[in-house]
């Protein structure tokens, strides 16, 4: 009898967890794809090029136009709210990938000069992963190292935090900005948001506990560039 009892309810959890992932598709999945027309794909990017997108989804595998995409988005779900994960699936589940680093953003606009003048732009990104704990007050704290690996100073670099607040889409940002190397422009202002060329500096992120609960979040890292 005991046994019978733990296999029903094993299947009963299986069940459970099945119907919430279609509640919560970044349960299984960290990609979320959105569209020009106002939709959301959540899936696995297995495959891309310059012209289409190749995703899985829970109703399998969709063809995208890269055309239509505005912007794809990696949800890094919090670890003690990750979902439970059903037999059926626990053999060809794997857990979300590392997010993607931002783009390096240039002084010039033009897509040739770019390409000529990459190797001397700056370049920061992330050095390892990002560090979370939380102290006994139940606040938050995120921390990680940025490195320039480009060839100019970045000034004002910052790490954009956007936390996903609940499933139904509703975010909100965070900004801190690093510490780096002081620099003091004509106008006088003294920064030490900024980093030399092959540089590392530090970032903290303190998320109060009255920020409230979420259940992921994304990154963008944001630096400007001046002669």
């Amino acid at each position: 009898m005991t046994a019978e009892i733990k296999h029903l309810n094993t299947e009963l959890n299986d069940l459970k967890s099945l119907s919430k992932m279609w509640i919560n598709p970044l349960a299984i999945y960290s990609k979320e794809v959105i569209l020009k027309n106002g939709s959301t794909v959540f899936g696995k990017i297995i495959y891309q090029d310059e012209k289409t997108l190749k995703v899985e989804t829970l109703i399998g595998y969709l063809i995208i136009n890269r055309g239509d995409v505005v912007r794809v988005v990696d949800n890094i779900v919090m670890e003690e709210q990750q979902e439970y994960v059903p037999e059926q699936i626990r053999d060809s589940y794997t857990p979300p990938p590392m997010p993607k680093l931002a783009e390096p953003r240039y002084v010039s606009s033009s897509p040739e000069a770019r390409k000529a003048g990459k190797k001397y732009s700056a370049n920061c990104v992330l050095m390892g992963n990002i560090s979370e704990k939380k102290d006994t007050q139940g606040n938050v704290i995120f921390t990680g190292q940025i490195k320039n690996i480009g060839g100019r100073r970045a000034d004002f670099v910052k790490v954009d935090f956007v936390f996903r607040r609940n499933w139904s889409g509703e975010t909100k940002t965070l900004t801190t900005f690093i510490v780096g190397t002081y620099h003091t422009f004509e106008s006088g202002i003294t920064t030490d948001a900024t980093l030399l060329p092959g540089a590392v500096g530090t970032f903290e992120l303190y998320v109060p506990h009255s920020f409230g609960s979420f259940i992921g979040y994304s990154y963008v890292i944001d630096w400007m560039e001046y002669e």
